[in-house]
């Protein structure tokens, strides 16, 4: 035989309830939905530009070209194909997740910074061409990671650190200019203003994190008790019990207990 529980509709909904209530309440979290929200955006962006064949790279950033200025503010939205769009959003969502949830004071400046700082250095230095993609911005957030996190010494931004280096630490070739089709000055420039911001903003206080328990945190003053109370309150309790303590035993012989157990003879016995 089989037994299957099924729960009640009143608990089933309770339970929904909660984890809808727990599932809005992190969405709810800056962390959680802007990184999300922007990916999203991007995204919209690049399947407007393959639907409608908007050649929106003409919106790059076109070094010491007046047109090209354009580009400082909207060539981090726009991507040439979709691994360079899926590479790139990846990294943006984590980078930019760790730096809203550990920075959350200075990460919108940070972020506005290095958009315009880094297009702005390849406007000047760039090579003559159109120069499209996020990266600039996902190196300079990689570098404010990490530098950040060395020089405040903190040990949850260390690991936060550590973190970035272990999954990030092969884009350092990324400033090499190694392919053409690559453009190493958008992550050099990058790169360059992030660790400039993270010096710059070294002092600038991070997420508040809880304090390591320390047994200095023990008040041991005791000095408002003995005022209220006299030096011996402490043996209080230990005075009321002194004297002899009477134990009181009730005995039941074998007799009397298998009288009781015997059934009336009136009941039914199986």
């Amino acid at each position: 035989m089989e037994f299957f529980l099924v729960p009640s509709i009143q608990t089933m909904t309770i339970s929904r309830n909660h984890l809808w209530k727990d599932f809005f309440q992190l969405f709810r979290q800056s962390y959680a939905w802007i990184p999300l929200a922007s990916i999203a955006f991007l995204a919209l962006i690049f399947f407007m530009d393959e639907q409608f064949h908007l050649h929106l790279y003409e919106f790059g950033v076109k070094p010491r070209d007046n047109q090209g200025l354009i580009g400082i503010i909207t060539s981090p939205l726009i991507h040439g194909d979709g691994d360079h769009l899926r590479n790139n959003s990846l990294s943006l969502w984590v980078l930019s997740t760790g730096l809203i949830y550990f920075y959350p004071r200075k990460a919108l400046p940070v972020i506005l910074i290095s958009w315009f700082l880094s297009g702005l250095a390849i406007w000047f230095w760039g090579r003559p061409s159109y120069h499209i993609g996020a990266s600039g911005l996902i190196y300079a957030l990689a570098a404010f990671i990490f530098i950040s996190g060395i020089l405040r010494a903190h040990p949850n931004l260390l690991a936060l650190s550590m973190l970035v280096a272990f999954l990030y630490g092969s884009m350092v070739w990324g400033i090499v200019p190694a392919d053409p089709q690559i453009s190493y000055e958008a992550h050099l420039a990058g790169a360059v203003v992030g660790g400039l911001l993270a010096v710059y903003f070294r002092n600038s206080p991070p997420r508040d994190f809880p304090r390591a328990f320390s047994y200095d945190d023990i008040d041991d003053d005791l000095s408002e008790e003995i005022a209220r109370y006299g030096p011996d309150y402490w043996k209080q309790n230990t005075d009321d019990q002194k004297g002899d303590i009477k134990v009181y035993y009730h005995y039941t012989s074998k007799d009397e207990i298998s009288t009781d157990s015997k059934p009336d003879s009136g009941s039914a016995q199986s």
